[in-house]
């Protein structure tokens, strides 16, 4: 579940070699470019206003119960992170688990490029990340539409459904590869964890996805939006369950959930 209140800053000190950064900007300086440092193995990174929220939900809400995450994966865990925004869970993972292999798939220009600058700075972040500027879909096609903010920022709604948010009145067409044909190309049997935000393309890529190639994943953390009747937080619970996989799931807010899937 979701941390709020002052355990935040608990998390803030854990996950973070320079908190007070933090502290300063939202006491003096709101709004600036952040620069911070993990803790454990060390990474920098820049956060820029725009996705103040995304390291707030990261690094100090921890969404993602980062510390439970290290005691059930391997020292050297694959990974795919679709929705990898800037790859700021990649940089908490591997803060942690400095073997991990992560193959991140991102949409949008300006989050795929702020990827790429914490790559050319951390040696780390660039061997252990590949960056793949990609939609990912469940039916194999060439080309996503996207509805997205219109600004040149980073941003975190952008998504496949129209009207999804109110926010997105830019259209765009993005390269896409499905869920299927990322599989076919990663060698190992199994992969270890999928990390899924993907603004309600998981019902496109989970539904759609064969049993056979779903069930290569040992762990999956998928952030799922309540769209309707049809596909909501109920619908993909049940599927995963029928799946083989023991599911739970906390509020992130009033129609998103933070769900996890175990192979049992």
């Amino acid at each position: 579940m979701p941390v709020t209140g002052p355990r935040r800053y608990i998390n803030l000190f854990r996950n973070i070699g320079n908190p007070l950064e933090y502290i300063f900007d939202k006491f003096h300086d709101r709004g600036r470019m952040l620069h911070f440092v993990t803790r454990l193995n060390r990474l920098g990174f820049d956060v820029p206003a725009s996705l103040h929220q995304v390291f707030k939900e990261i690094f100090m809400a921890d969404v993602y119960n980062i510390g439970a995450l290290m005691r059930v994966l391997p020292d050297d865990p694959l990974v795919i992170d679709i929705g990898a925004n800037a790859g700021f869970f990649d940089i908490l993972l591997l803060s942690k688990i400095k073997n991990a292999q992560i193959y991140a798939y991102e949409p949008l220009n300006s989050n795929i490029e702020r990827m790429r600058s914490i790559a050319s700075s951390n040696r780390r972040f660039d061997k252990s990340v590949t960056i793949n500027p990609f939609a990912v879909t469940g039916v194999s096609r060439e080309m996503l539409r996207l509805y997205a903010q219109d600004t040149e920022d980073n941003q975190v709604v952008a998504s496949s459904l129209k009207g999804f948010n109110t926010d997105n009145t830019k259209e765009l067409w993005i390269p896409a590869i499905s869920f299927s044909e990322i599989m076919a190309n990663i060698p190992r049997a199994k992969i270890d964890l999928l990390k899924m935000d993907c603004e309600g393309s998981e019902y496109d890529i989970v539904l759609n996805t064969p049993a056979d190639v779903m069930r290569r994943v040992e762990r999956m953390l998928i952030e799922v939006h309540d769209i309707d009747s049809q596909f909501n937080i109920d619908t993909m619970s049940r599927y995963l369950g029928e799946l083989g996989y023991g599911v739970s799931y906390t509020s992130i807010n009033g129609f998103c959930y933070a769900l996890e899937a175990c192979k049992k």
